[in-house]
Protein backbone atom coordinates (compact mmCIF):
# COMPACT_ATOMS: atom_id res chain seq x y z
CA UNK A 1 0.00 0.00 0.00
CA UNK A 2 1.65 3.30 -0.91
CA UNK A 3 2.49 5.51 1.81
CA UNK A 4 2.14 2.69 4.20
CA UNK A 5 2.50 3.72 8.26
CA UNK A 6 1.82 0.11 9.51
CA UNK A 7 3.75 -0.32 12.79
CA UNK A 8 5.34 3.10 12.91
CA UNK A 9 6.20 4.43 16.12
CA UNK A 10 5.12 8.44 16.24
CA UNK A 11 4.92 11.16 17.70
CA UNK A 12 2.84 14.25 16.86
CA UNK A 13 3.79 17.23 19.75
CA UNK A 14 0.79 19.73 19.64
CA UNK A 15 -1.74 16.93 18.48
CA UNK A 16 -4.75 17.88 20.20
CA UNK A 17 -6.14 19.98 17.39
CA UNK A 18 -5.65 21.47 14.40
CA UNK A 19 -2.78 20.45 12.01
CA UNK A 20 -1.58 18.31 14.90
CA UNK A 21 -4.80 16.10 15.18
CA UNK A 22 -5.14 16.12 11.52
CA UNK A 23 -1.57 14.54 11.48
CA UNK A 24 -2.35 12.26 14.34
CA UNK A 25 -5.34 11.04 12.92
CA UNK A 26 -4.04 10.16 9.48
CA UNK A 27 -1.39 8.49 10.68
CA UNK A 28 -3.39 6.25 13.27
CA UNK A 29 -5.81 5.17 10.07
CA UNK A 30 -2.60 4.25 8.11
CA UNK A 31 -1.71 1.83 10.60
CA UNK A 32 0.99 3.84 12.53
CA UNK A 33 1.51 3.57 16.49
CA UNK A 34 0.97 7.26 17.65
CA UNK A 35 1.33 9.43 20.88
CA UNK A 36 0.11 12.77 20.84
CA UNK A 37 1.36 15.79 23.19
CA UNK A 38 -0.14 18.74 24.31
CA UNK A 39 -1.15 20.61 27.40
CA UNK A 40 -5.29 19.95 27.06
CA UNK A 41 -6.57 18.09 30.40
CA UNK A 42 -8.93 16.94 27.46
CA UNK A 43 -5.92 14.98 25.75
CA UNK A 44 -6.80 12.03 26.85
CA UNK A 45 -10.32 11.77 25.53
CA UNK A 46 -9.49 13.34 22.37
CA UNK A 47 -6.26 11.13 21.99
CA UNK A 48 -8.76 8.19 22.55
CA UNK A 49 -11.32 9.06 19.54
CA UNK A 50 -8.75 8.84 17.30
CA UNK A 51 -7.29 5.70 18.42
CA UNK A 52 -3.83 7.68 19.48
CA UNK A 53 -2.42 7.93 23.40
CA UNK A 54 -1.71 10.95 25.08
CA UNK A 55 1.14 12.24 26.91
CA UNK A 56 0.47 15.59 28.73
CA UNK A 57 3.10 18.47 28.42
CA UNK A 58 4.13 21.51 28.32
CA UNK A 59 6.91 22.60 25.56
CA UNK A 60 7.72 25.50 27.74
CA UNK A 61 9.04 23.13 30.66
CA UNK A 62 12.21 21.86 29.67
CA UNK A 63 11.60 18.94 31.95
CA UNK A 64 8.12 18.48 30.49
CA UNK A 65 9.96 17.97 27.08
CA UNK A 66 12.46 15.17 28.43
CA UNK A 67 9.99 13.05 30.01
CA UNK A 68 7.08 13.12 27.00
CA UNK A 69 10.33 12.20 25.03
CA UNK A 70 11.27 9.13 27.45
CA UNK A 71 7.55 8.43 28.16
CA UNK A 72 6.78 8.52 24.48
CA UNK A 73 10.15 6.12 24.03
CA UNK A 74 8.58 3.92 27.11
CA UNK A 75 5.23 3.49 25.74
CA UNK A 76 5.85 2.84 22.14
CA UNK A 77 9.23 0.71 22.20
CA UNK A 78 10.71 3.03 20.49
CA UNK A 79 10.70 6.11 17.68
CA UNK A 80 10.36 5.63 13.95
CA UNK A 81 8.47 9.48 13.18
CA UNK A 82 8.47 12.84 14.84
CA UNK A 83 6.07 15.59 14.16
CA UNK A 84 7.33 18.56 15.70
CA UNK A 85 3.88 20.59 15.70
CA UNK A 86 3.56 22.28 18.73
CA UNK A 87 3.34 26.26 17.73
CA UNK A 88 1.85 29.24 18.87
CA UNK A 89 0.81 32.16 16.48
CA UNK A 90 0.19 35.33 19.00
CA UNK A 91 -1.50 38.54 18.06
CA UNK A 92 -0.04 40.21 15.19
CA UNK A 93 1.10 43.89 14.83
CA UNK A 94 3.84 46.29 13.72
CA UNK A 95 7.37 45.24 15.01
CA UNK A 96 7.71 48.81 16.72
CA UNK A 97 4.43 47.33 18.74
CA UNK A 98 5.40 43.98 19.48
CA UNK A 99 7.07 43.30 22.88
CA UNK A 100 9.74 41.35 24.04
CA UNK A 101 7.24 39.13 26.16
CA UNK A 102 5.60 38.33 22.63
CA UNK A 103 8.87 37.42 21.31
CA UNK A 104 10.02 35.40 24.25
CA UNK A 105 6.51 33.21 24.10
CA UNK A 106 6.51 32.32 20.42
CA UNK A 107 10.45 31.84 20.20
CA UNK A 108 10.19 29.94 23.58
CA UNK A 109 7.77 26.89 21.76
CA UNK A 110 8.00 27.49 18.07
CA UNK A 111 11.79 27.27 18.46
CA UNK A 112 13.15 26.67 21.78
CA UNK A 113 10.92 23.36 21.96
CA UNK A 114 11.71 22.00 18.57
CA UNK A 115 15.35 22.62 18.84
CA UNK A 116 15.08 20.46 22.22
CA UNK A 117 12.83 17.72 20.52
CA UNK A 118 15.45 17.70 17.64
CA UNK A 119 18.46 16.91 20.24
CA UNK A 120 16.60 14.49 22.22
CA UNK A 121 14.83 11.89 19.93
CA UNK A 122 17.53 11.11 17.05
CA UNK A 123 19.13 8.57 19.84
CA UNK A 124 15.89 6.65 19.90
CA UNK A 125 15.49 6.64 16.18
CA UNK A 126 16.60 3.77 14.42
CA UNK A 127 18.18 4.28 10.59
CA UNK A 128 14.61 5.25 8.24
CA UNK A 129 13.75 7.20 11.01
CA UNK A 130 11.98 10.58 9.78
CA UNK A 131 11.51 14.28 11.56
CA UNK A 132 9.01 16.57 10.15
CA UNK A 133 8.86 20.33 11.28
CA UNK A 134 5.43 22.04 10.88
CA UNK A 135 6.90 25.64 9.72
CA UNK A 136 5.40 28.34 7.82
CA UNK A 137 5.03 30.16 4.08
CA UNK A 138 5.68 32.93 6.90
CA UNK A 139 9.21 32.45 7.66
CA UNK A 140 10.19 32.12 3.91
CA UNK A 141 9.54 35.54 3.21
CA UNK A 142 8.61 39.16 4.82
CA UNK A 143 5.10 39.17 6.27
CA UNK A 144 4.27 42.49 7.98
CA UNK A 145 2.28 42.12 10.93
CA UNK A 146 3.83 38.57 11.67
CA UNK A 147 7.75 39.85 12.68
CA UNK A 148 8.36 37.65 15.52
CA UNK A 149 6.18 34.29 14.22
CA UNK A 150 7.51 35.22 11.12
CA UNK A 151 11.39 34.73 12.64
CA UNK A 152 10.54 31.66 14.65
CA UNK A 153 9.31 29.87 11.54
CA UNK A 154 12.70 30.92 9.59
CA UNK A 155 14.79 29.84 12.21
CA UNK A 156 12.78 26.44 12.45
CA UNK A 157 13.36 25.85 8.60
CA UNK A 158 16.99 26.68 9.27
CA UNK A 159 16.96 24.38 12.04
CA UNK A 160 15.20 21.88 9.48
CA UNK A 161 18.13 22.13 6.60
CA UNK A 162 21.32 21.92 9.36
CA UNK A 163 19.76 18.45 11.44
CA UNK A 164 18.82 16.91 8.05
CA UNK A 165 22.47 17.90 7.18
CA UNK A 166 23.96 16.01 10.83
CA UNK A 167 21.66 13.39 10.78
CA UNK A 168 21.48 12.15 7.15
CA UNK A 169 24.78 10.01 8.37
CA UNK A 170 22.36 7.70 10.65
CA UNK A 171 19.52 8.10 7.76
CA UNK A 172 17.32 10.05 9.37
CA UNK A 173 15.52 12.44 7.26
CA UNK A 174 14.72 15.88 8.32
CA UNK A 175 11.92 18.03 6.44
CA UNK A 176 9.34 20.97 7.01
CA UNK A 177 6.60 21.55 5.83
CA UNK A 178 4.99 25.44 5.01
CA UNK A 179 1.17 25.71 5.33
CA UNK A 180 -0.51 28.55 4.17
CA UNK A 181 -3.61 29.29 5.78
CA UNK A 182 -5.58 26.44 7.19
CA UNK A 183 -8.62 27.05 9.48
CA UNK A 184 -8.11 26.02 13.20
CA UNK A 185 -10.39 26.47 16.16
CA UNK A 186 -9.74 30.13 16.44
CA UNK A 187 -10.97 31.53 12.84
CA UNK A 188 -14.21 32.22 11.96
CA UNK A 189 -15.58 33.58 8.75
CA UNK A 190 -14.39 37.03 8.61
CA UNK A 191 -11.13 38.81 7.55
CA UNK A 192 -8.37 35.91 7.44
CA UNK A 193 -10.86 33.82 5.52
CA UNK A 194 -11.84 37.36 2.68
CA UNK A 195 -7.92 37.65 2.79
CA UNK A 196 -7.10 34.16 1.84
CA UNK A 197 -8.99 34.53 -1.32
CA UNK A 198 -7.01 36.79 -2.35
CA UNK A 199 -4.04 35.67 -1.17
CA UNK A 200 -4.35 32.30 -2.38
CA UNK A 201 -3.56 30.96 -6.02
CA UNK A 202 -6.64 28.66 -5.52
CA UNK A 203 -8.77 31.25 -3.50
CA UNK A 204 -9.79 29.76 -0.32
CA UNK A 205 -8.78 28.62 3.20
CA UNK A 206 -7.07 25.32 3.44
CA UNK A 207 -8.39 22.42 5.75
CA UNK A 208 -6.30 20.78 8.34
CA UNK A 209 -6.39 17.46 6.66
CA UNK A 210 -5.33 18.59 3.34
CA UNK A 211 -1.70 20.46 5.10
CA UNK A 212 -1.58 16.48 6.82
CA UNK A 213 -1.50 14.84 3.58
CA UNK A 214 2.63 15.65 2.85
CA UNK A 215 3.29 14.94 6.95
CA UNK A 216 1.92 11.36 5.51
CA UNK A 217 3.97 11.21 2.59
CA UNK A 218 7.32 12.88 4.47
CA UNK A 219 6.69 9.74 7.16
CA UNK A 220 6.45 7.01 5.02
CA UNK A 221 9.11 5.30 3.42
CA UNK A 222 8.15 5.73 -0.32
CA UNK A 223 10.08 9.08 0.95
CA UNK A 224 12.83 7.94 1.71
CA UNK A 225 15.59 9.70 -0.41
CA UNK A 226 13.98 13.09 0.69
CA UNK A 227 15.59 15.22 3.15
CA UNK A 228 16.16 18.81 4.06
CA UNK A 229 13.45 19.56 1.91
CA UNK A 230 10.34 22.25 2.52
CA UNK A 231 6.72 21.59 1.05
CA UNK A 232 5.41 24.91 0.78
CA UNK A 233 2.11 26.69 -0.30
CA UNK A 234 2.49 29.27 -3.18
CA UNK A 235 0.74 32.48 -2.03
CA UNK A 236 0.40 35.74 -4.38
CA UNK A 237 2.08 38.71 -3.90
CA UNK A 238 -0.70 41.66 -3.27
CA UNK A 239 0.25 45.34 -3.40
CA UNK A 240 -1.41 47.73 -1.31
CA UNK A 241 -2.25 51.05 -2.35
CA UNK A 242 -0.45 53.55 -0.59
Amino acid sequence: MAFSLQGKKSLVTGGTAGIGLAVAKRFVDNGADVVISGRREAGAEIAAKIGARFIRADMMVETDVVNLVDQTVETLGGLDVVVNNAGIAEAAGPITETGLENYDSQFGINVRAAFQILSLVPQHMQAGGSIINTASISGTKGEPGASAYGATKAALISLTKTSALELAARNIRVNAVNPGPIFSEIWSEGAPVDAAKYSVPLGRVGEADEAAAPFHFLASDDASYITGAQWRALRRQIHQAQ
